[in-house]
């Protein structure tokens, strides 16, 4: 039998030497004795900041369409759109250790550092923040952030666990899009008028945009996950090759289906010039199938949320120009750019390699024999 103590910590050499299985029971026990500003930086990795940035933008988009307008409610909404984005990540990385251990084995040794409690701890305050302040934007705003957080909830942990569901689980996961498209329409100046034609539209736009996404995110854990026994949009297929056939096909589909929306009235004819975005995401996507490993498809990953955030910002400027869609994506562009520049990920290339992250070493559980 296997037992985990505090002292004297793990290192790295000797973390790396674990067994996947032993990495998650190594993580689950460690209590995590980071000191508050490296557990705080570990956080904000966990939470992936860049990764919030299509549902920052969704939620100015949903805004826009109740009614431009640029005030200090917007501005709030924009933050806890973050919030959303950051916990919904944090949860991920509590209940995902199994597959991270093998797919990102430097992710669960930053979960080791913080601490599991705390990294729970930390996705449950932010929870509590939405909706605290949901109640400022009335009453269909609250319904909606109530809705959007169970669907976080339940993407990763039980009962539902909708991520392990490949279908069902592209759905959720779109939830990213259409949780802060509806928070931001809720929120928005929309004079208690019920949700539009054009309002449904754009939903489900966003909803097959990012299903594909999804798809698309789930092709660098192919091996991972399928050694883990999960089934997901990319484990269903028999390699990574034909999950991204099929994940370029509804790529296109969703990129392409934009001139529909402008027939029917949800899009001005001016947002047609965001269409040559979708040669470009095809080109990611056959980047996608011809990555040799893990660590490669996870590069043009990173490189395809650049793509989706400009596609879905162009999309947004050219829909309704503004000072609240000028701020949105300004804070767009620096969330992004910003994670980048001070490497807030954790999806980063040394995450891949069996060799966990450098860094300085850790004060988390030592794995020691048990009589």
């Amino acid at each position: 039998m296997t037992t985990y103590s505090t002292e004297p910590p793990l290192g790295i050499a000797e973390f790396t030497a674990l067994t996947p299985e032993e990495r998650v029971r190594a993580a689950r026990c460690g209590r995590g004795t980071a000191g508050p500003a490296e557990t705080a930086r570990i956080l904000l990795m966990l939470g992936r900041p860049r990764t919030c940035v299509p549902g920052l933008l969704a939620f100015s988009l949903g805004w826009s369409v109740a009614g431009p307008a640029f005030d200090g409610r917007y501005v709030l909404g924009l933050a806890l759109t973050l919030a959303y984005g950051l916990l919904a990540n944090l949860y991920n990385a509590h209940t995902d250790l199994e597959e991270d251990s093998r797919n990102l084995p430097g992710r669960v040794w930053l979960l080791l550092r913080a601490g599991d409690r705390r990294v729970v701890a930390a996705g449950h305050l932010l929870s509590l923040t939405i909706l605290a302040t949901a109640p400022l934007y009335g009453a269909d705003h609250l319904v909606a952030a109530v809705l959007a957080l169970i669907g976080a909830h339940q993407y990763s942990y039980p009962p539902l666990r909708l991520k392990a569901r490949p279908v069902a689980g592209l759905f959720a996961f779109s939830l990213a899009v259409i949780g802060p498209f509806a928070l931001g329409y809720c929120a928005g100046p929309h004079d208690g008028r019920a949700p539009g034609g054009e309002v449904w539209a754009l939903a489900a736009f966003l909803t097959v945009w990012f299903v594909a996404k999804g798809m698309v995110k789930n092709l660098p854990d192919h091996d991972g996950d399928r050694a883990a026994g999960l089934r997901t949009s990319a484990t269903v297929f028999p390699d990574r090759a034909a999950a991204a056939r099929a994940a370029t096909a509804t790529t296109l589909v969703g990129y392409l289906s934009l001139p529909l929306l402008v027939l029917g009235g949800a899009l001005p004819a001016l947002t047609l010039l965001a269409l040559p975005w979708a040669a470009l995401a095809y080109a990611q996507c056959r980047a996608m199938a011809k990555a040799p490993d893990a660590a490669t498809a996870n590069q043009v990953l990173k490189r395809d949320m650049l793509l989706s955030t400009a596609f879905l910002a162009t999309l947004l400027v050219l829909n309704e120009p503004g000072w609240a869609t000028g701020f949105a994506v300004a804070l767009g562009a620096a969330v992004l750019l910003g994670s980048d520049r001070v490497a807030l990920d954790s999806r980063r290339s040394v995450d891949v390699r069996n060799r966990p992250a450098d860094g300085p070493a850790p004060t988390t559980p030592r794995k020691e024999s048990a009589a």
